[in-house]
């Protein structure tokens, strides 16, 4: 048993360094001084970071992609999450159509989506959101509606629902008290995964995000795309501070959501 716990452990380890290592190849490259033909620079310099750091158009971009990113955090489960619950809840029917709907965005293909969202908001139904966050957090509620719903309605399968509302209601519970105190305490882990991947779907976007606001509000991978034909030094860096935001993002989510649970 012993034995057989080691070599698993081995095998997830192994998967983790393979994971990590590209990851810690783009930090070294950002750090190096000339990186050619060996195993590891011949150098490290802060050089290439402070360049990027001095650039004004780094910071926008990072203040930019972070209001895209928690915005679409504080709209999208407020109008996704209340939906699943109450289509699983109370219409199976809806929640059969829901089911459908969330595969919608993935069918199509995403230039078409980003066009039509174009259209709609570019002033010819009478708003006029294009060239603005606003227009990106709404574009981006489509496409992260499946990732709330699959890993919070397995959550949700393994709840006796009708059981634990007809128990809340002898209680003298409401139905709205017992979603608040019981069901969604419930779907934790589900909601935690929606909002990790909402997020990283949000900071990580390049085809709405350059077809919808473009110049007009330039986010992290837009100002990548920028950089692309230049040094590949500094877009290490950018790469780098990349996933360092999304890590950090991440680890900010889950401790908020976990903290509200047990409170």
């Amino acid at each position: 048993m012993l034995e057989r716990s080691r070599q698993d452990w081995f095998w997830i380890g192994l998967l983790a360094i393979l994971q990590l290592l590209p990851i810690v190849a783009v930090f070294l490259n950002s750090l190096a001084v000339d990186w050619a033909g060996t195993i590891l620079p011949d150098g490290y310099t802060f050089a290439h970071i402070a360049k990027i750091i001095q650039d004004p158009r780094f910071t926008q971009a990072i203040i930019n992609s972070l209001i895209v990113g928690f915005g679409s955090l504080v709209v999208t489960p407020l109008i996704v999450v209340p939906a699943i619950l109450v289509a699983h809840c109370y219409f199976p029917t809806l929640d059969r159509v829901i089911a459908g709907l969330v595969i919608l965005p993935y069918a199509v293909p995403t230039i078409v989506l980003a066009l039509g969202l174009l259209r709609l908001y570019s002033g010819n139904h009478g708003i006029v959101l294009t060239g603005s966050p606003l227009v990106l957090i709404f574009g981006y509620m489509p496409l992260a509606a499946p990732l709330y719903y699959v890993p919070i309605k397995n959550n949700l399968r393994a709840l006796r629902v009708t059981e634990l509302f007809e128990a809340g209601r002898l209680l003298g519970a409401s139905d709205a008290l017992i979603l608040w105190r019981v069901v969604l305490p419930s779907i934790r882990q589900g909601l935690i995964i929606g909002l990790v991947m909402n997020f990283t779907l949000a900071i990580s976007d390049f085809v709405y995000a350059n077809l919808l606001v473009g110049g007009h509000f330039p986010t992290l991978q837009i100002h990548m795309a920028v950089l692309n034909g230049g040094s590949g030094r500094q877009l290490s860096v950018l790469i780098s501070t990349y996933f360092i935001v999304i890590f950090a993002a991440t680890a900010i989510v889950v401790w908020a959501t976990s903290r509200r649970t047990e409170a």
